[in-house]
């Protein structure tokens, strides 16, 4: 009778097992995930008031990518680099803020999960030095079925992240390093764009990770590297999202 009970509780577990560990998010180690790379640098505050150490960006979440494909602040703005008329922060633009300098070499990549000090020259410095370095990070997506998706987003000093050209999450101002979880809401089967910013802008400390959480996800760099303009015009509107903080320090 005992060996009986012991193989009829055995059956059970095994039945119920998968719905023990499933559900809506599946959480693992990320595989083929690599995303275009495009790195800048930015003089002191002598040239660009917000950098040296002050100030953080109202960039409210739910929001989307401005007409040149970078985030948009909502007044009051909080920082100085704004671009009239868009609203768009400048600290990744040269053509839009003449104290940024693009550095990138054709082709960058970095790939998932991704962990750096993000130090001028494409994060290959040693300290902050003359120059503070800004960077963004594009893909793209596929998903075979509607379905959420979990990134884990940490930094150094600002960070934003974008699904579709929507504000999911963001770490923003100047602060130590912030680690963030940001899970959309239930994305529909098909392509999906990501975006990825950073900035720093204090002397002490730059640093960036980036690691997808879900399974079944592939991330590929951006076919068109050039422009992020691209990333706003295919939205699937604002994504309910779950926002839950690891750890700061």
């Amino acid at each position: 009778m005992a060996g009986a009970r012991f193989q009829l509780l055995t059956l059970l577990a095994l039945i119920a097992a998968p719905v023990l560990c499933g559900g809506s998010i599946a959480k693992a180690d990320p595989v083929n995930a690599t995303l275009s790379a495009y790195y800048f640098e930015v003089g002191d505050s002598a040239n660009s008031p917000d950098f040296g150490g002050s100030g953080s960006p109202n960039v409210a979440v739910g929001s989307a990518l401005g007409p040149n494909g970078f985030p948009v602040v909502t007044s009051p703005f909080g920082i100085s680099d704004v671009n009239p008329g868009t609203n768009e922060i400048t600290w990744w633009s040269p053509a839009l803020n003449s104290a940024v300098v693009a550095t990138s070499s054709p082709g960058a990549t970095i790939s998932l999960p991704y962990s750096s000090n993000m130090y001028a020259p494409n994060s290959t410095g040693s300290n902050d030095g003359t120059y503070f370095e800004t960077a963004y990070f594009t893909g793209t997506f596929t998903l075979a079925s509607p379905a959420q998706v979990e990134f884990q987003l940490g930094s150094d000093d600002d960070s934003f992240i974008y699904v579709d050209g929507i504000l999911l999450g963001d770490n923003p101002g100047i602060h130590g390093v912030t680690d963030v979880d940001f899970t959309t809401g239930t994305l529909s089967a098909g392509a999906h764009t990501l975006a990825v910013f950073y900035d720093d802008r204090e002397s002490s400390g730059a640093y960036l990770s980036l690691n997808l959480l879900s399974t079944g996800v592939v991330i590929t760099p951006t076919p068109e590297p050039e422009t992020l303009a691209l990333l706003g015009t295919g939205l699937v509107g604002l994504h309910v999202f779950r926002r839950r903080r690891r750890r700061a320090h």
